[in-house]
């Protein structure tokens, strides 16, 4: 008797260790989604409590319309010779000092640091810069006959605004569709790319910034708890 005990003993403990329960990983993976979730909410929750959230929407303006004349003034030094212009290069870099002193003066020096909502979408900018001007660069390696970094560009404007709709809102995917299709006009329409891509931005900008002012005004209308 006693030897049959611990034989179907021995079993028992053999199969819990051979076939280990799938319950526990199964609630480790809800609570890593949990724990996700709460990040996000309160990445969410820090931006809305950042001391420059209200200047945003109008930062985004500024920018939509620093970008589009610097674009302009891209279209309008290009000669279709499948040569480099030297002039891009120096109107893209007296764009993004503009678009910093705008923003400096607007919000303040530290503006950057004030959520790491924002911290984090200012790297996400950092690496989308860092990425354009590296594929202007291969692109001048390869020859300019095939200006090819332009639709390029739609391409990593799609990541940006893609990996912005994964962390704050799906509706960020609307601006990210665009730029996936602004790259394909580009690549139809090469002689105006530049135009298209200045005009695209300043469309996914200002729609932005309007979303949010729109937020800002329910916000206000909507009645106390």
């Amino acid at each position: 008797m006693i030897e049959l005990a611990e034989e179907r003993t021995g079993r028992a403990v053999a199969q819990a260790v051979a076939f280990p329960s799938t319950s526990v990983p199964a609630r480790r993976d809800e609570a890593d989604w949990a724990d996700f979730r709460l990040w996000r909410s309160r990445l969410i929750e820090g931006f809305e409590r950042s001391a420059v959230r209200p200047q945003i929407p109008g930062a985004l303006v500024g920018l939509a319309f620093i970008h589009l004349a610097g674009f302009l003034l891209c279209q309008a030094s290009y000669v279709p010779d499948g040569k480099a212009n030297l002039w891009h290069p120096v109107l893209w870099l007296a764009e993004l000092i503009a678009v910093l002193a705008y923003w400096r003066r607007l919000m303040g020096r530290n503006w950057a640091r004030t959520s790491v909502a924002i911290n984090l979408v200012v790297k996400f900018w950092t690496t989308f810069l860092i990425l354009s001007f590296t594929v202007v660069t291969s692109n001048w390696f390869t020859g300019y006959e095939l200006a090819w970094y332009k639709p390029v560009w739609g391409t990593l404007s799609t990541f940006l605004f893609a990996s912005m709709a994964w962390l704050f809102t799906p509706l960020f995917f609307i601006p990210a569709v665009q730029m996936g299709l602004t790259g394909t006009l580009m690549v139809n329409l090469p002689d105006h790319a530049f135009l298209i891509y200045g005009v695209s931005w300043w469309i996914a900008l200002v729609g932005v910034a309007a979303w949010m002012q729109r937020r800002d005004r329910q916000a206000l209308l909507a009645p106390a708890d």
